[in-house]
């Protein structure tokens, strides 16, 4: 077997900027992109989408899509998009196997460095992290009640109330929007205030209850239950001339091992949780007041692949084309057991009910959660996946029922 050092890995990596290879297959979006800087944004090639979710950096090696969760650097996107194994790529990108086995005392040496390495990039991510966390508690404790606000037209106007049990939502009248922009002689984008208005705000929590974030939707007063559309000033035009639109949700914080926890009784035993508070709020209404209700806890992952987790590879999908013609490839069923920011659940769960959108991408979602089935296996435990009829989510129901 080829074997390749460390050093020999980081010297590959440095000739061959990720933005080179993967600019072959995608399109850079020219307002949100600084080649200056080396970051460059595009919609993503494992998925579709029409808004740019795709990110890399040439200084650290590694891109990543927001919206999918693919991630890794130049020799796994050689894998995956170009279907070569690790030593192709190596040796596609000028890589030279080492002649010779390394000494003892070499490879102790390689291996005490790569741990050093890892050790200081892990301590700055969680100084990062920590730093954010609070700078979302701040934006948490911006918000005030609902009750009688705006916010309380969007709950009525989604069919939420009057509820029978208490959220724990807050609103704010005045919530801005922050948005990147290319400045001209600049080699950073910078950021302003796109825009400015009401939202509703969800407290994301870790395992312990612990805070970790906050989940931010902009809502339109205009049109009570509506999410607030944006139109985003420094998209591409579209082919049929309409304009882009901004995401109306958000999120502040940590996403590992976190959740939005809408409802939680003590002893609870069983677990609903989908992708979107409204969706899950809506399950909770329609099961008030059965057997069931007052054992079940109501949780929201902060998105879809938050929920399942790191896939240990990606698959083709089975009718979606990227670009450049090929299958998409989409995060797999199989879950990495050792990603430490997948959402955990209690023990005391003997009950899960996942619930999946009609007006996701059924494959894609299907991966999800047959690695949430897969993470959350226990002796005993109970795993049921709930689908909403196709092109509609619970809320829907729940409206057309209304």
């Amino acid at each position: 077997m080829k074997r390749f050092t460390e050093a020999e890995k980081q010297r590959v990596k440095d000739r061959n900027p990720i933005s080179s290879m993967v600019g072959r297959h995608v399109t850079w979006n020219r307002a949100k992109t600084n080649p200056h800087t080396g970051d460059y944004w595009a919609c993503c090639p494992f998925h579709a989408e029409n808004t740019p979710s795709f990110h890399c950096v040439d200084s650290e090696h590694r891109y990543k899509c927001f919206g999918c969760g693919a991630t890794g650097d130049q020799f796994t996107f050689l894998e995956h998009v170009e279907g070569l194994t690790f030593v192709e790529a190596m040796e596609q990108l000028g890589g030279n196997a080492e002649p010779e086995p390394l000494s003892p005392a070499q490879i102790a040496a390689e291996k005490a460095k790569a741990d050093q390495k890892r050790r200081e990039q892990e301590a700055f991510a969680e100084q990062k992290r920590q730093e954010e966390i609070r700078k979302s508690l701040t934006l948490w404790n911006y918000g005030g009640r609902v009750g009688g606000t705006e916010g309380a037209d969007y709950l009525r106007g989604r069919g939420l109330a009057p509820l029978p049990f208490v959220l724990p939502l807050r609103f704010n009248p005045h919530f801005k929007y922050w948005h990147q922009r290319p400045v001209a002689g600049r080699k950073r984008q910078e950021l302003f205030v796109l825009f400015s208005g009401p939202a509703m705000l969800a407290p994301i929590t870790g395992p312990n209850g612990e805070f970790l974030g906050v989940h931010i939707t902009y809502i339109d007063p205009r049109r009570p239950g509506r999410k607030v559309e944006i139109e985003d000033p420094c998209a591409e035009p579209r082919e049929d001339g309409r304009p882009e639109f901004v995401a109306a949700k958000k999120i502040r914080g940590s996403k590992r091992n976190a959740s939005i926890k809408l409802l939680q009784p003590e002893g609870f035993t069983r677990l609903v949780i989908g992708e979107g508070w409204e969706t899950t709020v809506s399950v909770a209404l329609a099961e008030f007041g059965t057997e069931r209700f007052g054992r079940t806890a109501y949780w929201t992952s902060i998105d879809l692949q938050s929920m399942g987790g790191r896939a240990v590879e990606t698959v083709a999908h089975p009718h979606l084309k990227n670009k450049t013609g090929k299958p998409l490839k989409v995060p797999g069923p199989v879950p990495d057991m050792d990603d430490v920011k997948a959402l955990t659940i209690p023990d005391q769960v003997e009950e899960v009910v996942r619930l999946g959108d009609g007006d996701s991408d059924r494959f894609t979602a299907e991966q999800v959660m047959k690695r949430a089935h897969a993470r959350w296996d226990r002796p005993g435990r109970r795993q049921f996946d709930a689908w909403a009829p196709e092109g509609r989510d619970y809320n829907d129901l729940l409206m057309g029922a209304t």
